[in-house]
């Protein structure tokens, strides 16, 4: 049984166990017992813990590198609208271990300084394609709101589940003129303009 498992299967694994246990939760020997086989199919597909957890780290670094091209090469709004699908998606297979879960790669960069330089790189190159998908101001508040959900998420789990909801009224707010638009006063004008009838 044990060679029969993929490196997929302990990547998994692994993810939930940071998911759901932080970073001491990610040992051989309790992934295995996850899995139900022995340890010694583990390193079939991984050296040792280190270079498991460098898959784990590594993967999530280039998570950005996969969402970008299905994000499409039109108008920002639209790629705006394809990044919270993308990462409405994502939030949920991650709560399945299928993909890397920010929440925990956040937990584990809080509590390892060498993870935290990994991440906060990361993070950078991911505002700075952000940015280009609209107005900056807009973005960078975006970018807050995304990072603010993944930590509450952190501390209170259930709240995960919500993030198809939190996501569409992101996408309200992100899509909406600013206040002093033209747009916004036309809209405005043409809503008082029947009652003055």
């Amino acid at each position: 049984m044990g060679r029969d498992l993929q490196r997929e299967d302990w990547l998994r694994a692994a993810r939930l166990a940071l998911l759901h246990g932080g970073i001491e939760a990610v040992r051989v020997e309790k992934l295995a017992r996850s899995l139900h086989v022995t340890k010694g199919s583990f390193y079939w597909h991984f050296r040792d813990r280190d270079d498991l957890l460098e898959s784990l780290l590594r993967e999530w670094e280039n998570e950005v590198a996969e969402i970008l091209p299905t994000l499409g090469r039109g108008p920002a709004g639209q790629r705006l609208l394809a990044l919270v699908r993308q990462l409405e998606q994502r939030a949920r297979l991650s709560e399945e271990g299928k993909v890397p879960s920010d929440a925990a790669i956040f937990a584990w960069a809080s509590v390892d300084p060498r993870v935290a330089h990994r991440v906060n790189k990361a993070d950078e190159e991911r505002f700075r394609l952000l940015a280009h998908m609209g107005r900056r101001d807009q973005m960078e508040l975006f970018h807050l709101v995304w990072l603010g959900f993944v930590a509450r998420g952190r501390r209170v789990p259930e709240l995960r589940k919500r993030f198809p909801e939190i996501a569409r009224a992101m996408l309200r707010l992100f899509r909406a003129p600013p206040s002093g638009s033209r747009r916004s006063q036309g809209s405005t004008r043409s809503r008082k303009s029947p009652l003055r009838g």
